[in-house]
């Protein structure tokens, strides 16, 4: 059975406070704000189904709500920077670019959306002074914010791709029961840190316009009693610069997904909503593109759109 996985790491500023300023990113965020509904459009157009992995802390209703809720241990990162809970003074000024309870709510309104969970602090598992008794209570968190609007999560995302095996067990006392793994290839293993300085960030860079490292195409395969859905490309956002690269662009996502057509396999395509927040049509058309080239493997190959949380029911091996 080949399928169409599409997987989102919803964030807002939660997802980038330890790497961006508001005045350098306001836009991104608010563009992405804006761009979410119009997805969720083509996504109910062309009947595909989303994991959408949500940051717990963005569900909460505002500022005041935020400061209610806390685990019974908050992450003991080395570099303080790192905790979302360092962040009172900018988070009650901008409350726009961390909180969002309606989209939250129209994504779970529209048909074969997933929410999962990305989860509560946007918590880092390789950051030095992290703990799996920590993520634990981070992840007690999500699952209460997650409640209040009906949602048990089935599935996670790793913030920054940060699968650590000593943390997979936590999962399953979660009741979480599906992760996003990252390729297997050496660039991609250890999710958002690049073996080989500026040359691998290069590499993994071009390999988006050009097959570099390979197919990523893959099976969903079982990982300490969970199901492991591979990333296969990272959908990275228009760029102005690159623009006369985009057919190169599509055709790579286009042939992978061909690829997994063909042979029964699983092309897993993921992205931050605020990838859209700039250029936001152009992206929302590259979007359109790779949604009517699943239309077309559909019906001629009989590809499927699953949500990540649709594997804990499929047979894996």
């Amino acid at each position: 059975m080949s399928a169409l996985v599409i997987s989102l790491d919803f964030e807002l500023f939660w997802g980038v406070a330890d790497s961006r300023t508001i005045s350098s990113y306001r836009k991104n965020i608010e563009g992405a704000l804006y761009a979410i509904p119009h997805i969720l459009k083509l996504f109910h157009r062309y009947e595909v189904k989303a994991t959408w992995a949500t940051v717990g802390m963005l569900m909460c209703r505002d500022f005041e709500h935020w400061r209610e809720i806390s685990p019974r241990l908050t992450p003991g990162y080395t570099r303080r920077t790192c905790s979302t809970y360092t962040l009172t003074d900018i988070v009650r000024s901008n409350q726009s670019l961390f909180f969002s309870r309606p989209t939250v709510s129209k994504i779970l309104d529209t048909p074969g959306q997933e929410l999962a969970t990305h989860t509560y602090s946007h918590f880092y598992c390789r950051e030095p002074g992290a703990s799996p008794e920590q993520f634990a209570a981070d992840l007690e968190c999500a699952a209460f914010v997650g409640k209040d609007l009906g949602v048990a999560y089935k599935s996670i995302v790793f913030p920054r791709n940060q699968v650590k095996p000593e943390y997979l067990p936590v999962l399953r006392q979660a009741g979480i029961k599906v992760f996003r793994g990252n390729p297997s290839h050496a660039l991609y293993a250890d999710g958002h840190v690049t073996p080989g300085g500026v040359a691998g960030r290069a590499v993994r860079f071009a390999d988006s316009w050009v097959s570099l490292t390979g197919s990523h195409v893959s099976s969903p395969t079982y990982d300490d009693g969970l199901v492991n859905v591979r990333a296969s490309q990272f959908l990275r956002p228009y760029s102005q610069k690159l623009g006369f690269l985009e057919k190169l662009r599509l055709h790579r996502i286009k042939s992978e997904m061909s690829k997994a057509a063909a042979s029964n396999g699983v092309f897993h395509l993921w992205w931050h909503p605020h990838n859209f927040g700039l250029e936001t049509e152009k992206n929302l058309h590259t979007l359109e593109e790779i949604l009517q080239h699943y239309c077309r493997l559909r019906d001629s190959n009989g590809m499927r759109s699953l949500a990540m949380q649709d594997f804990a029911k499929v047979k894996v091996v």
